[in-house]
């Protein structure tokens, strides 16, 4: 690959995300490089590039925690590739194209169990920094998200995974836990989250429409929210 392909931004990103996590410099290969590539000439969205690196991370320091390391991008493969699975099949299903039926739903079945099982862990760990910042009542908010969602997963095992069936059910628990959440906080909390959105908003406010200015404050709002609770979002899609 030439070097005005290396500067590419959406190249320069993957090996950014791929070195911070790492924890140490390292020149991609050329294959790795390639597959990089591959990814951008496929319409692989970067979010779900860097989100398959993150969570190939995530797991392998579970799992090997210590001085050892992923030393290619190509580790990381196969959990993109299942998350752009996913991404295709519920666009394609809100795009009103047809679905794969009961075969394709059920090869979406494995990658699905993984993502839930992913969310189950950071709901607790956002639990364990909910005791620890002192919030005890959304403690027992995120053990019932976690619960719900552990329920997600079960059903997986019974029934071929929709991937937009599950998106729907994690949207509309996440909107649960962002209300949940945001009513913990004291007035004197709430009063600085809405002079925070305020000051993110900044002059933009004023050239917004209405419902566009409320729909933008509300996800200033809940990003806000997330931040200062710790908040996983609940979603297939980081």
């Amino acid at each position: 690959m030439t070097e005005p392909e290396q500067e590419d931004p959406y190249l320069l990103a993957i090996e950014e995300t791929f070195n911070r996590r790492r924890g140490a410099p390292h020149l991609l290969s050329p294959r790795d490089w390639a597959l990089a590539d591959a990814w951008r000439r496929d319409g692989v969205p970067l979010r779900l590039v860097l989100q398959g690196i993150e969570n190939c991370f995530d797991a392998f320091e579970r799992r090997a925690p210590g001085p050892r390391r992923i030393n290619s991008l190509s580790y990381c493969r196969q959990e993109v590739l299942g998350l752009h699975d996913l991404y295709v099949r519920l666009h394609g299903v809100e795009a009103g194209r047809p679905t794969a039926g009961a075969e394709g739903t059920a090869e979406a079945a494995p990658a699905l169990a993984k993502h839930l099982g992913r969310l189950v862990r950071r709901l607790r760990e956002a639990a364990t920094a909910a005791s620890t910042d002192g919030r005890d009542a959304l403690v027992g908010t995120l053990a019932e998200m976690a619960a719900e969602v552990r329920r997600l997963r079960k059903g997986l095992s019974s029934a071929p995974g929709d991937p937009a069936a599950v998106e729907a059910a994690l949207a509309r628990l996440d909107a649960t836990l962002l209300e949940k959440a945001g009513a913990l906080f004291s007035a004197e909390e709430q009063r600085a989250i809405d002079a925070a959105v305020d000051q993110a908003l900044g002059a933009g406010a004023g050239k917004m429409t209405g419902a566009g200015l409320a729909a933008t404050r509300a996800a200033a709002r809940a990003r806000r929210i997330r931040q200062i609770a710790r908040l996983p979002r609940l979603s297939l899609f980081d």
